[in-house]
């Protein structure tokens, strides 16, 4: 009886693994649980459908050799790298390729008839600038391309990789404040390489992405010493940058950023800011003025005499303070008086100020009795009246003020 249950069970058994290794063969079990190619996964879910794969023989097959995705690895903040995907027709019809949405830079390589003929391959082209240095210090850029491969429509090529920047400037931003348009000065910086190479660093270009007044800055380069580098922690080679600015900028802040290239690998570039303020080597103190400077204008500020009787006059004054490295040398004449019917100018003697640091020169103003009645408020209220007086500086050639006054009854 034990021996007629054990030949049974063996039996069934036997039968079971007779028709499961049938199921195998005839079935496409075997075929479905291949590995898959992940630069075919879409044909490989198409042919999951043994009835269609009659209809789709006939037909274009985009394969993009290798993989869909390259890693740069490591590259420079502002560095340009670039990297070709080849994408093969295998099948039997032409393929027509088409950009769609993508994040960088992305060429497709000369198309004939703008198709890729059955066995032929087209290369694709991407192109990434690291611009900035993220949180994750990480990048992943993406170029869509439309397919006519009914089994793959979209193929998505990444790149991806790492920025880092290796090379800074020390300080980031050269300040120039309180200078006078009449003087220049010079500041110094560093730029560091905080990586090892074949050569110490070298600035190959600068680039003011500002333009300057022509004439005004120069920038020169000095390499550094080995002991000037070891002062820098993690430092291997480092330029020492010299700023000249020359007399000459008009009063006001002003800021030129500059874009040094270095001779690094991906040609990294860094940014210095060349900042600062020039204080105006002629100014005006008084009662009823109020300054107010508009850039490429000689306009200073604004004088307010208001409401003057015609019955009475008036007479007041104000002072020109001058200051500067020609500060000694400045004088004032009368270029131009409107309305001169109304207004009578004359200049004092300058006094010096606080140990010569300064001076001041008198400006005296009359409006004489008995004058017509005018209004010269601005606006509707009739146009400002206007003062301008020329100057012996070499950069402020001359200064000019608008006075509002009405002279009533």
């Amino acid at each position: 009886m034990r021996l007629f249950l054990v030949l049974a069970i063996a039996t069934l058994i036997g039968g079971t693994a007779g028709l499961l290794h049938s199921q195998w063969k005839l079935t496409g079990i075997r075929e479905q649980l291949r590995p898959i190619n992940p630069g075919s996964a879409a044909q490989f879910i198409g042919r999951l459908n043994l009835g269609d794969e009659q209809d789709n023989v006939d037909a274009p097959v985009a394969v993009v050799v290798g993989s869909t995705e390259y890693d740069f690895g490591t590259m420079e903040r502002r560095g340009v790298r670039s990297h070709t995907f080849v994408i093969r027709n295998d099948g039997t019809k032409p393929l027509t390729l088409k950009k769609g949405e993508t994040t960088c830079k992305c060429t497709l390589s000369s198309l004939d008839s703008g198709e890729v003929a059955p066995g032929e391959s087209v290369e694709v082209r991407l192109e990434w600038t690291a611009r900035e240095v993220g949180p994750t210090l990480q990048f992943q850029q993406t170029a869509d391309i439309l397919t006519s491969d009914p089994n793959n429509q979209l193929i998505q090529l990444v790149i991806k990789g790492h920025i880092v920047q290796s090379v800074m400037p020390r300080p980031e931003v050269l300040t120039m404040n309180g200078l006078s348009s009449g003087e220049g000065t010079t500041v110094a910086g560093k730029v560091y390489a905080y990586r090892e190479t074949e050569e110490p660093l070298k600035i190959t270009d600068v680039t003011f992405l500002k333009e300057p007044p022509a004439g005004l800055i120069d920038i020169s380069f000095t390499e550094l010493t080995e002991q000037q580098v070891k002062q820098e922690p993690r430092a291997y080679s480092g330029q020492e940058m010299v700023v000249k600015l020359a007399p000459g900028l008009p009063p006001g802040s002003f800021s030129f950023p500059v874009r040094l290239t270095t001779n690094l690998p991906d040609a990294p570039k860094v940014d210095v800011f060349l900042n600062g303020s020039v204080d105006p080597d002629i100014s005006v103190f008084g009662k009823g003025f109020r300054a107010a400077r508009e850039a490429g204008s000689q306009h200073i500020g604004t004088l307010h005499l208001n409401s003057i009787s015609s019955a009475e006059g008036l007479e007041t004054g104000f002072n020109l303070v001058v200051k500067g490295a020609y500060r000694d040398d400045v004088r004032f004449e009368v270029k131009e008086v409107d309305p001169a019917s109304h207004l009578e100018l004359s200049l004092g003697e300058p006094m010096k100020i606080g140990n010569g640091k300064t001076l001041h020169h008198r400006l005296m103003i009359k409006v004489a009795p008995g004058v017509k009645q005018v209004s010269r408020l601005g606006g509707n209220l009739g146009a400002p009246a206007r003062i301008v007086l020329s100057t012996s500086h070499p950069f402020v050639k001359e200064v000019s003020i608008e006075v509002l006054m009405a002279v009533t009854k």
